[in-house]
């Protein structure tokens, strides 16, 4: 596995982290729901993440590097689950997840996807770690899942997903997170535009994507070069935005009908708030939630 392999699904794990802390919140108001997180992380970071001093740390030490990050990743988490199943209550019979990870929705909403095909799509060697642990977790590798491996470098959706049983017929959801701030404009418009071209009205896609002016450095975003430095010394350089003012107009572009959008206010007030009224912690400007659907 090449270096850049290595640190994709470092990345991974170091989202299934954030979650993972978020889910440790004693205040179920703003707690992460994903609970499986902790499960795909080593032995070591399991035991650290149990005492709650240590914890404390991880949360002071990766927020001073990325400020905001911990309570996008329990916004975004909030948000995404709730788009996810409103999407299944409107009639979705395919799901899609893009640069899947170690995303738990697959399992965490089992009885909910009775009849719905659930497509995972990531890099194989990611693959690969998370069906040893489902199937440690699980006693066998979930057989409602269909896992296509692929590297969104080097291969086509159009190539890799009709061959392993998605139906073009079928209205779908794709939820596409943490994925397209680290793309190319032509990477995420040949993305968007599989999603036009090859599923049918009423269809939609969820992604997050980076403000294109925190990119330029505007004032606006004060945060913006700390966590261009931060991540382009992880390896992961952030390369596209859109127009945060602009989203709208980006997607009828691509075809797409924007049906919400969310930024970090937004955030704060629908899921950062504890039961007693206080700010569990701030989210970053710089990033923002879309939910757009094939017009």
């Amino acid at each position: 596995m090449n270096k850049d392999k290595r640190q994709a699904d470092r990345t991974a794990l170091g989202v299934a982290m954030w979650r993972a802390l978020g889910a440790r919140e004693e205040d179920s108001r703003v707690r992460n729901p994903d609970f499986m997180a902790e499960d795909f992380l080593d032995p070591v970071s399991r035991l650290l993440l149990s005492v709650a001093p240590v914890r404390a740390w991880f949360k002071s030490h990766f927020g001073r590097k990325l400020p905001g990050a911990y309570g996008f990743a329990t916004a975004r988490t909030l948000h995404l689950d709730s788009l996810f199943q409103t999407a299944l209550d409107d009639g979705a019979q395919q799901v899609v997840l893009l640069g899947a990870g170690y995303d738990s929705r697959a399992y965490r909403f089992r009885e909910r996807l009775e009849g719905v095909r659930v497509f995972e799509v990531d890099l194989p060697s990611t693959q690969r770690r998370k069906k040893e642990r489902l199937s440690a977790l699980l006693g066998a590798v979930p057989d409602w899942v269909t896992y296509v491996p692929s590297d969104f470098d080097a291969h086509r959706l159009e190539d890799v997903l009709p061959a392993s049983g998605f139906d073009s017929r079928l209205r779908t959801f794709f939820l596409w997170e943490g994925v397209s701030m680290y793309l190319t404009e032509q990477g995420v418009r040949r993305t968007l535009g599989f999603v036009v071209r090859n599923t049918p009205r009423g269809s939609s896609i969820a992604f997050d994507y980076v403000a294109l002016g925190a990119l330029r450095g505007d004032v606006r975003y004060p945060n913006s070069r700390q966590w261009g430095s931060a991540l382009a010394a992880m390896g992961h350089p952030m390369t596209f935005g859109i127009e945060e003012d602009d989203s709208a107009a980006y997607l009828r572009e691509q075809g797409l009908e924007l049906l919400s959008s969310i930024g970090s206010a937004d955030m704060e007030r629908e899921y950062l708030r504890k039961s007693n009224g206080e700010l569990l912690c701030h989210t970053s400007n710089i990033l923002h939630i879309v939910h757009a659907r094939v017009a």
